[in-house]
């Protein structure tokens, strides 16, 4: 069966936005108006259609700083349907891309 594969963000890029990317409040208590979760800032997200209508949404991001960081696809072999590796641009510049050989293991 031949389909898409996420493969996403290296670790290191997941951790760099948990800790750099703005938190806002996600839910609410509907009685007393708590904060029950919080979600990263989102400032825009595009589809990638790489096979059949299925591909990653990539967000742009608020940093803490007020900068933005956006996800971006870094390569995306072919092994029974596309396998989309995903790094990030942090002012300019690729970030937190995937090693070569993880690639080629695809």
């Amino acid at each position: 069966m031949r389909c898409y594969q996420h493969r996403g963000l290296t670790k290191e890029a997941e951790k760099f936005l948990m800790q750099h990317v703005k938190i806002i409040p996600d839910k609410f208590c509907p009685r007393c108006s708590e904060v029950l979760s919080w979600k990263k800032k989102v400032i825009s997200t595009e589809h990638i259609d790489m096979f059949c209508g299925d591909g990653p949404c990539l967000h742009t991001y608020e940093l803490k700083s007020g900068d933005t960081v956006k996800e971006v696809v870094q390569s995306f072999p072919w092994s029974s349907g596309p396998v989309c590796f995903l790094c990030l641009i942090i002012e300019g510049k690729r970030m937190f891309e995937w090693d070569q050989k993880e690639i080629d293991n695809a």
